[in-house]
């Protein structure tokens, strides 16, 4: 084989898998249909130190450091959570996304960037991949590897390919970066409400020096709904310049298969992302980790059989499936959720008491470790219990 792992994707995610593997000696090909990595941007690019150091990007990308936030209930009341630690860090998502490429391109790994992957198919002993020059007609280039790894996002072209379909919401998003006179603050601002984001949320995170990234979620239509927002929030909104769109989508979903023969998913392709927040980074270097090394172990027996590939999916499961299936369990509680139930949680959390236990155990990687203890709460056990019989027992499981 002219490669022993072509990874489709040059993604953050699939970067970091490429890196471990080349690391080990193994050669490696990473497949990227746009012509650069990290553009075109399609993340809010906010992140826990936590995850920073684990894909051991410099520290250069952090733009800014984020200490709280303003929950903003759909009657009008704010929830204020003002911290004295740092919870969050907004980073340079297109330089966060080269630092993991040239980690990979160091580690060994090839990186060819405007190339589209037009077919796979398995082959005798391995997989070959037809690759096209992105937005042209010319030559197909054949390449053969014993593993393809598909880091191609949420309409990843390996699952189709073998028909390892996702399951689970695309929640469309309307995103954008932008100039917003008095961002400079350390305050992320949340609103909530099924009239002001239907099944998601909107938000502002300062990225420093009078900029933000902006954005909604919403089941149809985000940029109405954007828009809406922007017009009735004028304090928050004031002055915002757009200067670039980055929407995109949000897979959300537990995928229980996310191998086959010769093939792996990992990232958003796999439905590693946090139902609750929609963030993939934490979730996605750890399955990355577990991937590239479930690859080193099928090249070192050679087996690359779906049975031998299954132990990722055991793997991964292990170590970030809890935290997937208790978010989708509270989103499924959010979803249930009228206006006027989210004024009455608001309100019910909005003291000193709660505040500072959400302070406490409020975590951007391990939602559920503040949303367990919320859910024993009577107030919100009721939506718990009713919009998902046996839950509780579930996420003990």
């Amino acid at each position: 084989m002219e490669y022993e792992v072509v990874i489709i994707g040059g993604g953050p995610i699939g970067c970091a898998v490429a890196r471990d593997i080349a690391a080990a000696g193994c050669r490696v090909l990473v497949v990227e249909e746009h012509p650069r990595i990290g553009d075109p941007l399609r993340c809010s690019g906010l992140i826990s130190s936590r995850t920073l150091q684990l894909s051991r990007v410099s520290t250069n990308v952090v733009l800014h450091k984020l200490t709280g936030a303003r929950v903003h209930a759909p009657g009008g009341e704010v929830l204020e959570l003002y911290g004295n630690r740092v919870y969050a860090l907004a980073v340079d998502r297109e330089a966060f996304d080269r630092d993991l490429a040239a980690q990979a391109a160091a580690a060994g790994a090839e990186i060819m960037c405007g190339m589209r992957a037009e077919d796979i198919n398995l082959v005798p002993g391995g997989v070959q991949v037809k690759l096209r020059q992105r937005g042209t007609r010319g030559k197909i280039e054949k390449i053969s590897s014993f593993l393809v790894i598909g880091a191609d996002g949420y309409r990843s072209s390996v699952a189709r390919k073998f028909g390892i379909l996702p399951q689970g919401e695309k929640v469309p998003l309307y995103a954008a970066e932008v100039e917003l006179p008095g961002s400079e603050g350390q305050i992320v601002d949340i609103f909530l409400g099924n009239q002001i984001a239907p099944g998601w949320f909107g938000w502002v995170i300062p990225t420093g020096r009078g900029t933000a990234r902006v954005g909604i979620g919403a089941d149809r239509c985000p940029y109405q709904y954007f828009q809406q927002l922007v017009i009735n929030n004028p304090e928050v909104f004031q002055g915002m310049q757009i200067v670039r769109c980055t929407s995109g989508y949000v897979p959300v979903g537990f995928y229980d298969r996310t191998y086959g023969p010769h093939t792996m998913l990992v990232g958003d392709a796999a439905g590693h992302v946090k139902p609750i927040s929609g963030g993939g980074l934490y979730l996605g270097l750890i399955a990355a980790e577990i991937c590239a090394a479930v690859a080193v172990e099928a090249l070192q027996e050679k087996d690359f059989s779906e049975k031998f590939l299954a132990r990722y999916q055991e793997r991964w499961e292990k170590a970030i499936g809890e935290e997937i299936y208790c978010g989708l369990k509270h989103r499924d509680v959010f979803l249930s959720l009228t206006d006027d139930d989210m004024d009455k949680i608001i309100s019910f959390f909005n003291k000193p008491y709660w505040r500072k236990l959400i302070l406490r155990y409020g975590d951007i990687d391990f939602h559920s470790a503040l949303a367990v203890r919320l859910s024993r709460i009577p107030i919100w056990a009721k939506h718990f219990i009713d919009s998902s019989r046996n839950v509780i027992s579930g996420l003990f499981m």
